[in-house]
């Protein structure tokens, strides 16, 4: 779907530049409740503790701070709780409001049970997304936004002008979940390539 990212610099790069970008920031007010906040890049702070803390980046929600991680991986390998552990204590340590992790593709069950008691919040980026080709998702709330320019390959795009096309990722979750309990099964996790084939469905039948 993207061109292929091996770069987790990289990575952490690309996702602050999408979580500023103005049709995902509607996301972070919507669920987390972030009005105007700007993501900013590596910063250490310092911990009640005595600790110096660096994390991926951070933000303001006017006066509290809110810390960012990023875990990029090549493979669906989930985040596990060691990790969300240790984010929750930095969150703790460091006086921030909360945390969010972002993702490739999710956390494992023990560490989703952690982030739920720590009031750590979860967005999966996909893991070839750029600030121009980009796949998020809010899973918690089976939201999902996706931008690609003219310049992505195989996407159909005749026009030699850069654009940007938004697809209904919404719409084709929620009729992919109708569909699947149509036939009975109660399933509501699909793949990011799942989501975008069922909404070029929907843009080709309007």
């Amino acid at each position: 779907m993207l061109e292929n990212q091996t770069d987790w610099k990289k990575y952490e790069e690309y996702t602050r530049a999408i979580l500023n970008d103005e049709r995902v920031k509607k996301y972070l007010e919507e669920h987390f409740n972030l009005l105007d906040i700007k993501i900013q890049s590596k910063e250490k702070f310092s911990g009640k503790s005595g600790t110096e803390w660096e994390v991926d980046a951070y933000g303001y929600d006017e006066n509290d701070l809110i810390l960012i991680e990023c875990k990029h991986y090549k493979n669906e390998t989930r985040v596990d709780q060691n990790i969300i552990a240790a984010f929750a204590y930095i969150i703790k340590d460091v006086r921030a409001k909360f945390g969010i992790i972002v993702t490739t593709s999710g956390l494992q069950s023990g560490a989703k049970k952690v982030a739920d008691a720590e009031n750590i919040r979860l967005i999966e980026v996909h893991q070839n997304s750029t600030d121009e080709n980009f796949f998020v998702r809010f899973p918690e709330h089976h939201q999902s936004v996706a931008a690609f320019t003219d310049k992505m390959g195989g996407l159909g795009f005749a026009s030699l002008i850069s654009q940007t096309t938004t697809y209904p990722l919404q719409e084709a979750q929620q009729k992919l979940i109708q569909s699947s309990r149509s036939q009975g099964i109660n399933r509501t996790d699909f793949s990011d390539e799942e989501i975008l084939e069922e909404a070029k469905k929907i843009m080709a039948e309007g």
